[in-house]
């Protein structure tokens, strides 16, 4: 089901700074509802009716059905084409920003500029752990990346970094690399995208765990999950990730159930889950 497009404000980018940056978008308080949910409430309310009343594996399972369905594979040039053209760039400014520092740069209207000014495409689950075939241009996990930053995170699992070998932003805007509290090497993004990396890869499992690519491991997922979990209460979903999900949906017919009902991860009960083999 395809929900209507909403109209987006225009952000103005900071110009005290060389360096650009959106203002952060306001999270939404518990309990709160957007313009944007009131608005399309009943069509997202048809789209997981079939989740309606259900809890744990068995909801699971139905945002499984539900985010297949739908689901069209625009190839990986074209998804990345429309990620930095229209996915990444709400306002039509022709400004994209990089997902871990939040530094904006253009102008950018496809992947080739995007290349051009020293951004590629960041897979939050790893292509080597099975983002492939149709999951590898699923644009719900997809953000355009600063090329230096995404080679020093490659395929690590994201985390929060206790000791530190590398670097790049400052304060809230750090990502960093680095060792977690339990001795493993993570990435750790700065903080007002964590939410956003959390709910895409919640996603991601509920897609495709059920139908795997090939090359398809948990590996990452199993050490991030904690923190995913953390990440999503921790840094709740904004208006401008609402508004990414229907540009995703206008892309590529499905939408993130995270994003437009939060409360299904609590309702999924994620630690408590058989994650399954891999």
């Amino acid at each position: 089901m395809q929900l209507a497009p909403l109209a987006v404000a225009t952000a103005t980018a900071p110009t005290t700074s060389s360096v650009a940056f959106r203002p952060i978008s306001p999270r939404l308080a518990d309990g709160e509802t957007s313009q944007h949910q009131r608005d399309g409430s009943e069509n997202l309310d048809k789209y997981y009716g079939a989740a309606q009343g259900k809890q744990g594996a068995e909801l699971l399972r139905a945002l499984h059905l539900i985010v297949r369905t739908g689901h069209v594979d625009r190839g990986y040039s074209q998804a990345r084409d429309e990620l930095f053209g229209e996915v990444a760039d709400l306002d039509g400014d022709d400004k994209v920003e990089d997902m871990f520092t939040g530094e904006l740069r253009g102008p950018i209207t496809d992947r080739k500029n995007g290349f051009d000014r020293g951004f590629n495409t960041e897979h939050t689950w790893p292509q080597s752990k099975g983002a492939t075939g149709i999951a590898q241009s699923d644009l719900h996990h997809l953000h355009p990346a600063n090329i230096t930053t995404n080679e020093r995170r490659g395929s690590l699992p994201y985390g929060e970094v206790v000791s530190s070998d590398w670097s790049v932003g400052e304060g809230a805007r750090q990502a960093q690399r680095g060792v977690d509290a339990l001795g493993k090497t993570v990435f750790e993004p700065r903080e007002d995208i964590k939410g956003d990396i959390a709910r895409g890869l919640l996603y991601f499992y509920t897609r495709y765990s059920q139908s795997r690519p090939s090359d398809f491991t948990l590996e990452n997922f199993r050490h991030e999950l904690p923190t995913l979990l953390a990440w999503h209460k921790q840094d709740p979903v904004t208006a401008a990730e609402r508004l990414r999900n229907d540009a995703v949906q206008r892309v590529q017919g499905n939408r993130n159930p995270f994003v437009d009902r939060p409360e299904f991860v609590d309702q999924i009960k994620f630690g408590q889950l058989e994650l399954g083999r891999g």
